[in-house]
C-alpha cells in the first residue's frame, strides 16, 4: 500500500480506520486523503458514520483500529489538546462560545490558550494578540462586531465567531461539524464565502447536510452509509452517483 506521507500534498490521511461499539461498526475500514488548502466535505445519512470520522480525526475518540497520518506523522492515541497543538483545530455542532465575553474578548482568548497556560494568566492581552483576533473577526465578517456580546449574535453569527475561535489556535487543518445547522438560507449563503476565504487560511474537513453548501464549498466529497465510503470525488462526481442517490439523496436537498 502507498505511504500516504508521500503522496503530495496529503496533510491528513486515514488508513484502515474502523471505530466499533461492541457489534456494531461506527466507522468500517476507511481510507482518506485530504489535500493541503482542500474543503473535503464528509455527507451521508444520520448514523453513517461523518461525526464519528471527525471525533476520530480530531482525537475526541480513538479508533478501534487503523491510523491516521497528519503531516507525514502517526497520530496515534494523541489527545484533542495534543493534536490542537500540532495543527488540527475543531468546531462541533453546537455552538461553544464564551457568553458574557465580547466576540473580540472570544478570540482573544483562543490566541492566548494556543500559547498554554502563561497566556491564559496574563492580565493584558498584547498587541498582537489583539491585532491577530481582529483580523479573525474581520476574515469571519465580523469586525464591526468585535464588542457585542457573543451570546447576543444570531445563531449563524455564532457559528461564524466559532469558526474565528478555532482559527485562534493558528490550525493546518479546521475540522468543523454540520457547520450550516440552524442557518436561514441567507447565512449559510454567506457561510459559504466565508469558507472560501478560510481555505486559505487553513485545510477543511467537515461534515455537512445541506447540498447547496457542498456543491457551492467543496473541493472534494466523500459519501458515506452504515460506517463505509460509498462515493468519493467533485460534488458533482458524487450527488450524480446511483448509489448515493439510491441510498440517501432521494430527490431531497438535505443529504
Amino acid at each position: 500500500m502507498e505511504d500516504p506521507a508521500t503522496r503530495t500534498g496529503v496533510l491528513i490521511s486515514t488508513r484502515g480506520l474502523s471505530k466499533s461499539y461492541g457489534p456494531f461498526k461506527a466507522v468500517d475500514d476507511v481510507d482518506l486523503d485530504v489535500r493541503e488548502h482542500d474543503i473535503h466535505v464528509f455527507i451521508g445519512p444520520n448514523g453513517a458514520g461523518k461525526s464519528t470520522v471527525l471525533n476520530m480525526l480530531g482525537g475526541q475518540i480513538l479508533p478501534t483500529s487503523g491510523d491516521i497520518i497528519f503531516d507525514g506523522k502517526s497520530l496515534g492515541a494523541s489527545t484533542p489538546s495534543s493534536r490542537a497543538r500540532a495543527g488540527i483545530g475543531r468546531s462541533f455542532q453546537l455552538t461553544s462560545i464564551i457568553p458574557g465575553f465580547t466576540c473580540l474578548e472570544n478570540v482573544v482568548l483562543a490566541v492566548q490558550a494556543h500559547r498554554g497556560l502563561f497566556g491564559l494568566l496574563r492580565l493584558r492581552s498584547k498587541e498582537q494578540d489583539v491585532a491577530l483576533a481582529q483580523e479573525l473577526l474581520n476574515l469571519v465578517d465580523l469586525r464591526p462586531a468585535a464588542e457585542v456580546p457573543a451570546e447576543l449574535l444570531s445563531h449563524g453569527q455564532q457559528r461564524q465567531l466559532e469558526i474565528a475561535v478555532a482559527l485562534g489556535g493558528r490550525p493546518r487543518l479546521l475540522l468543523l461539524d454540520e457547520p450550516s445547522s440552524g442557518m436561514s438560507a441567507h447565512e449559510r449563503s454567506r457561510l459559504g464565502d466565508l469558507l472560501k476565504r478560510v481555505v486559505n487560511t487553513a485545510t477543511v474537513v467537515m461534515a455537512e447536510h445541506d447540498v447547496h453548501v457542498v456543491r457551492t464549498v467543496a473541493s472534494r466529497v466523500t459519501a458515506f452509509a452504515e460506517g463505509k465510503k460509498l462515493a468519493e470525488g467533485s460534488a458533482d462526481e458524487v450527488f450524480d452517483s446511483a448509489d448515493v442517490r439510491r441510498v440517501f439523496l432521494r430527490g431531497r436537498r438535505d443529504a
